[in-house]
């Protein structure tokens, strides 16, 4: 208790600090980080080229529709598309009063792109809910079919955005005639889906590239808490970081326990028993020492919370690779968070700006680092035992405390 009172007083303090001196950037706005001016001019392998991205009316006078593909419910692509949105309003390309969702707490991304189909008003845009897709609830025959129709045959769809890997694939894979726009993407480079950071390969296509970003986030960890052996399960390594996080580990002489599980093989109830099973054996035979929560294994926080438990009893400190709705819910002690979907989205908003004003996806810019956002809940510091310096906790963009 003496632990949880201090830590909890600190924070106080800390917080109160923060914001009389703006120190403090969970604002929930639109980051500055992201604003770009109304004509950009870049650099890239084609040379220097200067584009537009605020509205503009096409001339058949038709508006400009954007087709969405995401894979299921998930806090941090709804959370990315969210602050898309929010860009593209202060951008002027769609006015609507509020949208009726919160980024920290919703997942389903596609109930606000069908919201925004019955509510925002544009002269620029619209959105269309025939042409706005989750992976696991429309097959690969449905989403080709309604795409071929409003691509091909209606010519109404002018461009694809697709969060995450699987679904960027599966639109490549369709290899439609159209500006495919790629988003949260753990490595689109690794992946295959571009060429490289500079390059995408077709003009055709373009993708969000944080290179550095997985392993900047294991070298905090590492440098925080000095682990010598940290447990990981994971789906696909690369979507999950794992190149990258095996560079840090090399480098800094701990070990990662590793076991991979593929959600979508197994039946829910068999697939979290022997999720279970493995937490279990983490730690009374492997003697890990942290773990890390890695993207889309376990997609509901209440979930994860449940078996982060095992954890926690045992004195393990969790953390988030992405999410930070899994660190806000209990779920993990702490994340860096490596896209910081609040300066990242008017980024994108720019490019799909740039893309409605004629660019070519491949000419324009693909690399984009944002600022580092740790949040760190408190209540499971003290489960824990765990006791945060104060530069951690001034360092925080967002500390967690029931209390």
């Amino acid at each position: 208790m003496k632990i949880k009172k201090l830590l909890k007083k600190a924070a106080a303090a800390i917080l109160t600090f923060a914001v009389c001196s703006g120190l403090c950037g969970c604002t929930g706005q639109v980051g500055e980080s992201g604003t770009i001016e109304n004509v950009v001019s870049s650099n890239n392998n084609t040379g220097s080229i200067s584009r537009a991205y605020l509205p503009i009316k096409r001339e058949d006078g038709r508006k400009f529709k954007m087709a969405f593909v995401d894979i299921d419910p998930y806090n941090e692509t709804f959370r990315m598309m969210y602050y898309i949105i929010e860009s593209l309003k202060a951008d002027g390309w769609l006015t609507y009063d509020t949208m009726p969702f919160d980024p920290n707490t919703d997942s389903d991304t596609l109930a606000m792109m069908n919201w925004l189909a019955d509510n925002a008003e544009s002269e620029y845009m619209e959105f269309d809910k025939d042409v706005h897709f989750y992976t696991t609830v429309s097959t690969e025959d449905e989403i080709y079919e309604a795409l071929k129709e409003h691509i091909e045959v209606k010519k109404d769809v002018d461009l694809v955005l697709a969060l995450g890997t699987s679904p960027s694939l599966l639109i490549q894979k369709f290899d439609f005639d159209i500006p495919l726009l790629m988003y949260a993407v753990s490595d689109p480079i690794g992946s295959g889906l571009i060429k490289s950071a500079e390059d995408s390969g077709d003009s055709r296509y373009w993708a969000h590239v944080d290179s550095s970003a997985y392993s900047r986030q294991m070298q905090y960890y590492y440098n925080t808490f000095e682990f010598t052996n940290i447990g990981s399960v994971y789906g696909d390594e690369v979507i999950s970081g794992l190149p990258e996080y095996r560079k840090v580990a090399e480098e800094n002489n701990f070990t990662i326990t590793e076991y991979q599980l593929v959600r979508e093989s197994m039946e829910e109830e068999a697939y979290y028993e022997k999720l279970k099973s493995i937490y279990q054996k983490m730690i009374r035979e492997d003697d890990i020492d942290a773990y890390i929560l890695n993207t889309n294994v376990i997609p509901s926080t209440d979930k994860a919370k449940e078996l982060m438990q095992v954890f926690f009893d045992a004195n393990i400190p969790v953390f988030a690779q992405v999410g930070s709705a899994y660190v806000s819910d209990g779920a993990a002690l702490m994340i860096v968070d490596p896209r910081d979907a609040s300066g990242t989205g008017p980024f994108v908003a720019n490019i799909i700006g740039s893309v409605f004003n004629g660019s070519k996806p491949g000419d324009l810019e693909q690399e984009y680092i944002s600022s580092p956002y740790l949040t760190l809940n408190l209540d499971v510091a003290d489960e824990i035992e765990y006791r945060p310096s104060f530069e951690m906790l001034i360092a925080c963009e967002k500390i967690i405390c029931s209390e």
